[in-house]
């Protein structure tokens, strides 16, 4: 230890080893930072990153040791061998970048350890490669126990380096791992020159161009000035980039990828932030305005998913240019918003906001040489008078939406208690509706279809109805919506599907069997496994079997629908298009899609010897149904007039009160001759006499 000190102190130069420790802290710190960085640095980054760390590393190593050198003054004339130096300094960086690999592996074995004691070593390889560069009139002996102790300090403080900055334990961890890279480096080579002992020989001769002191220090500090210069660039360079992915990364996370709007996860940091506001400020206000564009489907379905983008670009554009202080909007999916309206006094200032926003919503868009429209649906929920939560607001809100969706007049809808107990019912009949089927509640009747002509019986539609133990007898346009909403129409349809075909074929009459599909009963991929199921456990003849399937059964997925179509058809099934004529697109699902019957919609048949606009339709059907010999079933018929416009425009088949209510399972049984009904008389219509007078050819005469 004597020795170390007494060489730092009686044979340097003072000014030069300050430079040297600044050279060696500047370089450590810069070499631990990047190298503490690696574990946070894509795979296939890492590699040139562990190389800019040796490069700095390498090159702190051999700029301190050579100041240090020429800091160094042992009395006599002395110089540096060229190639010696060079091959010092490459030596320094391609250990350092060995060791720095080797610990940036895993920080969960001792590869961390193993790469610090390989910088030690290196640090000792360069330090006596570098002077058996330096040059003397005499001979340098060694003293191998100090040599041993020097290369053991480098191992040991090169180890702890990396160990603390690969497992940081504090926030001081990093400056810990830059002291013992210092010391390794400091320690090592003062160490090491105290290893010396220089025998002074006049016959020794420096030998020619050899580098002096001045031209090393000039070069020395150049190469370092260089590679610091580099290393700090590169290093503040990849941060930035980072930053700024970081950033990019932040704000895609926080908006919309398609309108640049803030997405659902922004609005709900920014209605924490009022709701804490409102909590700490009790005259703190705001509302919640949920948006829903109408007949933005329309324009997906008929001009593509391009328009449609463009429309909601153009939409949120609008909507964005339109809000000012204290005021807030978001894209939360599909066509869906919401604003936020805060620091208003009165309510009709919220009023006055959604009128604002619905009024550039509805102005017409351009999208090329397409001028487009749509519309909205507003529902208002504030805070406080309808809810003092976050869920509670935004589930008010999307009621009040909901409300206004439904409404013929009104398109901005605040909330009030009736939405709430209405929505409150629907959550009662939803949780009875689970329990339902394995309840036993369910039960079909069965709705026959009659020939125009003859008035016979040509076959029954099933039809699905909930008898509730407390409610009684619950509509089907009350129950369907949420069975569809909540997913069990699928599990219900199932049963439909497998009842009504046991039913049918028990009947001795074999009348086809009609059976409503709905469209998330069409896209499950078991369906078509479903109904071979139900047609193999009943021994129903498949064609027997006819689905009804909707326009917006194939408007939502049209490639599925018709392979599930074509499927079908090869079990010998029969498919209608229930409900003809309410959709946009009819014409061009019946030139795609194998249709055996159309069903001309119940709002076109009523009164329909009385509407012309009704009664053209119609006719065009019919004869649209006779050029593709399609036959058309026209539902809802309720008179004898209504009958006799069809029968003089050729309609086939009809289905309606005029031939009776939809009959309970006893009732079809009598009249389909099931083996429990024999020689009945059975007068079709007679359940309710109310709603169509009774006529001889309702008759049906049902035998054994």
């Amino acid at each position: 230890m004597l020795n170390v000190i007494g060489c730092i102190t009686q044979d340097h130069n003072y000014w030069l080893v300050a430079l040297a420790a600044a050279i060696c802290i500047c370089g450590s710190m810069l070499t631990i930072r990047v190298f503490a960085r690696l574990k946070d640095v894509p795979a296939d980054r890492r590699l040139m990153n562990v190389f800019l760390a040796g490069v700095i590393g390498g090159a702190t190593i051999w700029t301190t040791h050579f100041v240090a050198m020429v800091a160094y003054d042992p009395g006599v004339d002395h110089a540096y061998e060229p190639i010696l130096t060079a091959l010092s300094l490459f030596i320094a960086i391609a250990g350092v970048s060995l060791g720095l690999a080797l610990a940036s592996t895993t920080n969960r074995s001792h590869w961390v350890e193993a790469g610090g004691a390989v910088f030690g070593l290196t640090v000792a390889t360069m330090h006596y490669v570098g002077m058996h560069a330096y040059q003397i009139p005499g001979r340098i002996t060694w003293d191998n126990q100090l040599i041993a102790t020097s290369i053991l300090l480098g191992s040991i403080f090169g180890a702890i380096a990396l160990n603390q900055a690969a497992r940081p334990v504090s926030k001081y961890s990093l400056h810990f791992g830059v002291g013992a890279m210092a010391g390794a480096i400091c320690l090592m080579h003062f160490t090491g020159m105290s290893a010396i002992k220089i025998d002074l020989d006049p016959l020794v001769l420096v030998p020619p161009k050899m580098l002096s002191d001045t031209t090393l220090i000039i070069l020395v500090v150049a190469v370092m000035s260089l590679f610091l210069f580099v290393g700090l660039a590169a290093h503040l360079n990849e941060k930035i980039i980072e930053q700024n992915a970081g950033e990019a990364c932040q704000h895609a996370k926080l908006h919309d990828p398609l309108t640049g709007l803030p997405n659902r996860s922004q609005l709900s940091r920014y209605l924490d932030r009022l709701c804490s506001t409102a909590q700490s400020d009790s005259n703190t206000r705001f509302a919640i305005v949920t948006i829903d564009l109408d007949r933005f489907k329309e324009i997906n379905d008929m001009h593509g998913h391009a328009a449609g983008d463009a429309t909601l670009e153009e939409i949120s554009e609008r909507l964005l240019g339109s809000i000012s202080e204290g005021e807030f909007v978001a894209r939360t999916g599909g066509d869906e918003f919401v604003a936020i309206k805060s620091d208003y006094t009165r309510l009709a200032e919220v009023s006055a906001f959604a009128e604002r926003l619905l009024g550039r919503i509805v102005e017409p868009i351009m999208v090329g040489a397409l001028d487009l429209s749509v519309g909205a649906s507003i529902g208002i929920a504030s805070y406080p008078e309808h809810g003092e939560d976050l869920k509670t607001l935004l589930s008010n809100s999307d009621l009040a939406m909901y409300r206004a969706k439904d409404s013929l007049l009104d398109t901005i809808c605040f909330f009030d208690e009736v939405m709430d107990q209405e929505n409150r019912e629907k959550i009662a009949l939803a949780n009875d509706l689970r329990t339902a089927l394995t309840a036993g509640h369910f039960e079909l009747n069965y709705q026959q279809q009659n020939d125009v002509e003859t008035r016979e019986v040509v076959g029954f539609e099933a039809l699905l109805r909930w008898n509730h133990p407390v409610r009684g007898r619950v509509p089907p346009a009350d129950f369907i919506p949420i069975a569809e909403k909540t997913g069990l129409i699928r599990s219900i349809g199932r049963w439909v599907l497998a009842t009504a075909c046991k039913e049918a074929a028990s009947w001795n009459r074999p009348y086809p069997i009609s059976v409503n599909v709905t469209p998330q009963e069409l896209v499950q991929p078991s369906f078509v496994e479903n109904v071979a199921n139900a047609l193999s456990e009943s021994g129903l003849e498949p064609s027997r079997l006819e689905l009804e399937i909707t326009e917006a059964s194939i408007i939502d997925d049209q490639k599925n629908t018709l392979e599930v179509m074509r499927r079908l058809k090869e079990l010998g099934i029969r498919i209608a298009m229930d409900d003809f004529g309410t959709g946009y697109s009819s014409l061009a699902s019946l030139k795609s899609f194998p249709f055996d019957k159309i069903k001309i919609d119940r709002s076109f048949i009523d009164r329909v010897q009385n509407n012309p606009q009704s009664a053209a339709i119609v006719r065009s059907t019919l004869l649209l149904g006779e050029a593709l010999e399609i036959p058309i079933l026209a539902e809802g018929v309720e008179t004898e007039d209504e009958l006799g416009f069809l029968f003089k425009e050729h309609c086939s088949e009809v289905q309606g009160f005029l031939f009776g209510r939809p009959m309970s399972v006893e009732e079809v049984r009598s009249l389909t001759g099931n083996a429990e009904a024999k020689n009945k008389v059975v007068i079709s219509g007679k359940s309710d006499t109310s709603i169509a007078p009774l006529f001889s050819a309702n008759f049906t005469i049902v035998s054994a």
